[in-house]
């Protein structure tokens, strides 16, 4: 990489063309990412892309960018501050090297359908970057025309060759958007009702997206998450994790979950009858209003036994006390 510390160029960056043209009948338009301007230390000046320069260069051909789709990795490169206030912005963190998961695939899907439902009447473009704008930039860009466009892959794949005026690289990329069949609409079936419902301009925590994909994390599922934490992130679950198999599913818990709580409440009563008054647990159990519904749960009232009173630290004197009379006695 040319420099150092944050604001290194990426590798190659320079090597490839800075903006491509508007792919023939699609609105995408592939461009690598452009830097801000502390990067401009370590550029020659006819080296440098910054974000007004992209502005600048499309205006050039005569068009009019609407949503940029960032697919970095990072966020050292620029930020959506530096574009102007009416040009919407998305950011879908994308490792480099290999596919991109479901996950990924879908959100590009449905930012792309979204904008395009809200964009009817106009014919503003969807740029579309990464680091060098063709790599993870292609893949989604061709996987959307293959799998919503109906295009074939090979198409797909020449059209936006030429459009970007590089070929894509990486040769997993290629060999699985080949293998792919060509079905309408796919995985578009239940565009908003999932966890996209936001507007494409809307910027999402990246330090959590970064997180729940990073490599260590990736095989994971998403009910390997905590709770907390999907809902801190405003995740939503798709039709599918509401069906009824599931409504009976948690029907089933809730019934043994009440089922062990009586069990465990008559186990206490037994061994709170069993011992004397005065050594009552310290702990003793959290009375609940009859009939109140705690985590999905409805828990029965409760009889007074199961709560008894905390002994006062000068009864538990006093009966120390006696205690020790007795034994020397």
């Amino acid at each position: 990489m040319v420099g150092r510390g944050a604001f290194r160029v990426p590798d190659r960056w320079t090597d490839y063309l800075p903006l491509g043209r508007r792919m023939p009948g699609t609105r995408f338009i592939a461009f690598k990412v452009p830097l801000k301007q502390s990067f401009d230390q370590n550029l020659h000046p006819e080296e440098r892309f910054s974000p007004r320069d992209l502005i600048k260069k499309i205006k050039e051909q005569k068009e009019e960018l609407g949503l940029i789709i960032d697919l970095t990795y990072t966020t050292r490169y620029y930020g959506p501050e530096e574009l102007p206030a009416t040009l919407c912005y998305s950011k879908i963190l994308t490792m480099g090297h290999e596919i991109p998961n479901r996950h990924t695939i879908f959100q590009f899907k449905c930012v792309v359908k979204k904008f395009l439902r809200d964009n009817k009447d106009n014919d503003k473009l969807i740029g579309v970057h990464c680091t060098h704008g063709l790599n993870r930039t292609g893949y989604l860009v061709c996987r959307y025309l293959i799998d919503v466009e109906g295009m074939d892959p090979n198409t797909a794949i020449e059209l936006f060759n030429r459009a970007r005026g590089h070929p894509i690289e990486r040769t997993n990329y290629i060999q699985d958007l080949r293998k792919r069949s060509v079905k309408k609409n796919c995985g578009l079936k239940n565009l908003g009702s999932g966890p996209f419902k936001e507007k494409a301009s809307a910027t999402p925590n990246t330090k959590k997206q970064m997180a729940k994909h990073h490599p260590h994390r990736s095989n994971q599922s998403p009910l390997a998450v905590p709770r907390l934490l999907l809902s801190q992130q405003g995740w939503q679950g798709n039709s599918e994790c509401r069906n009824s198999s599931s409504a009976k599913k948690k029907r089933r818990q809730g019934t043994k979950a009440q089922a062990r709580h009586q069990e465990l409440a008559r186990e206490h009563g037994a061994t709170e009858q069993r011992q004397p008054r005065s050594l009552a647990a310290r702990n003793c159990w959290l009375s609940l209003p009859a009939k109140e519904r705690h985590n999905g749960l409805s828990f029965p009232a409760q009889s007074s036994h199961l709560c008894p009173s905390q002994e006062t630290r000068a009864a538990r004197r006093r009966r120390r006390r006696h205690r020790k009379t007795v034994v020397t006695a």
